[in-house]
């Protein structure tokens, strides 16, 4: 079993940033310099989990952090948060819900290493998928 990574006390040495309901630390690893995850407190894993003072001082942080990148570190951010309870927690993969804030500009490691090599996945929505995932997702 592995102990979350994010519930240990070797988070705070990390700690960028903390709040009555959440924190900001460096990511290690990390894919760029400047790479931050903002994480709650609590160990949920979901986002319906937060309550709304949490998802208010998540926001928030994700703000504050955005802007500082934008103004100090780099051109562009990449904010994501992935939820895949169906993959093995590891070093890289940690059940605790938490999102990433990555310093971004054109022509980084990132996009020298996977998105420049990336085929594109968009495809145009089909009318009858829309009516389909409306009537299931409206419920």
């Amino acid at each position: 079993m592995i102990i979350c990574p994010f519930c240990s006390p070797e988070t705070q040495s990390r700690t960028l940033k903390e709040g009555e309901f959440s924190y900001v630390i460096f990511s290690n690893p990390r894919v760029a310099p400047g790479h931050l995850l903002v994480i709650p407190k609590r160990h949920i894993e979901k986002l319906i989990e937060l309550s709304e003072k949490e998802k208010s001082e998540i926001l928030d942080f994700l703000s504050l952090f955005q802007e500082r990148i934008l103004d100090k570190l780099a051109s562009g951010t990449e904010i994501r948060q992935n939820f895949k309870p169906y993959m093995a927690e590891s070093r890289i993969h940690v059940n605790h819900l938490h999102f990433h804030i990555i310093p971004r500009e054109l022509g980084d490691e990132i996009y020298e290493k996977i998105d420049k090599h990336r085929t594109p996945l968009y495809l145009d929505l089909p009318k009858e998928e829309r009516e389909r995932l409306f009537k299931i997702l409206n419920d």
